[in-house]
C-alpha cells in the first residue's frame, strides 16, 4: 500500500477509479482519542454498546477513519457529516456524489471511495479451521462449490468467494444473504458478471478481501491509513 502523510494532499478521487484504504487496527490505538473525537453522538454509543473492548476500540477506528478520508474526499469537517440512510441502511453522504463502503476483519479495517457509482467492500480473515464445504453447500452456487471442491488450498477459494459474494451483496444495498446461491461470482482477479465489476484485493495470505462496483473501472490505487496526518 502507498503511504499519504497528509490530508490535504489526497490524490484526486476521478470518476474512473476507486480508492482503497487499509487500516491496520493495532496500529491506530495511540490515535483512538483522536477518532474517537470525530465520532457522532450516536456512533460512540454504538461503540460503548459492545461488550469486548476490542471491539470497542475497533468500532471507534473504523468510523473514525471513515470520517477522516470522506472529510478529505469532500471538504466537510469529518465531525460535521451528516449521513443518510437508504431503506436497506446503506450510508450516503448528504449533498455529495462520494460513495463509500468499509468492511473489518481480523485487524483489518478496508474502506474503498469512489464518486456515482455503487461500491461493496470486504475482508475476510481466513479461518484454517472452519468447515467450508457445509458453508459453501448452503450459500454458494454449484459451479463454486466445484472451485473449492477442486481447489489445492480449498480454505483460501472459499473466502475469496465469500468475500466476492460479501462485496457483491453489500454494493447492491441488499441484506438477503438468503440469495447467496442464487448467483455466481468470478474468481479471476478482475471478473464481470451481469454490468458488475469485482476487483480482488491483495491482502496476503491470511486475508481475502474484494471490491466490487457497477461502473467502468480504470484504477484500484490502494492506501496505508496509518501513515496519514490530519487535523480535525
Amino acid at each position: 500500500m502507498e503511504t499519504i502523510t497528509d490530508i490535504q494532499k489526497l490524490p484526486e478521487l476521478d470518476g474512473a477509479s476507486i480508492h482503497i484504504w487499509g487500516v491496520h487496527v493495532p496500529d491506530m490505538h495511540d490515535r483512538l482519542a483522536a477518532l474517537r473525537g470525530v465520532l457522532s453522538e450516536k456512533e460512540q454509543e454504538k461503540a460503548a454498546r459492545f461488550r469486548r473492548e476490542t471491539d470497542r476500540e475497533s468500532s471507534i477506528i473504523a468510523r473514525g477513519a471513515l470520517r477522516v478520508l470522506l472529510s478529505g474526499y469532500t471538504g466537510i469537517p469529518a465531525a460535521g457529516l451528516d449521513f443518510h440512510y437508504s431503506e436497506n441502511g446503506k450510508p450516503h453522504v448528504a449533498d455529495s456524489n462520494v460513495e463509500f463502503n468499509l468492511s473489518h476483519s481480523g485487524d483489518w479495517v478496508v474502506l474503498a471511495f469512489g464518486r456515482s457509482r455503487n461500491i461493496g467492500v470486504d475482508v475476510e480473515k481466513i479461518k484454517w479451521t472452519l468447515d467450508v464445504e457445509s458453508i459453501a453447500a448452503r450459500y454458494f452456487a454449484p459451479e463454486e462449490i466445484a472451485l473449492i471442491e477442486n481447489a489445492v488450498d480449498r480454505h483460501s477459494m472459499f473466502f475469496q468467494l465469500w468475500a466476492r459474494k460479501e462485496a457483491y451483496v453489500k454494493a447492491c444495498g441488499s441484506t438477503l444473504f438468503s440469495e447467496l446461491s442464487s448467483f455466481s461470482v468470478p474468481i479471476e482477479d478482475r471478473g464481470e458478471r451481469d454490468g458488475w465489476i469485482f476487483q480482488r484485493l491483495e491482502a496476503g495470505s491470511q486475508y481475502a478481501a474484494a471490491v466490487v462496483t457497477d461502473q467502468k473501472l480504470a484504477n484500484v490505487p490502494c492506501y496505508d491509513f496509518g501513515g496519514l496526518a490530519w487535523s480535525v
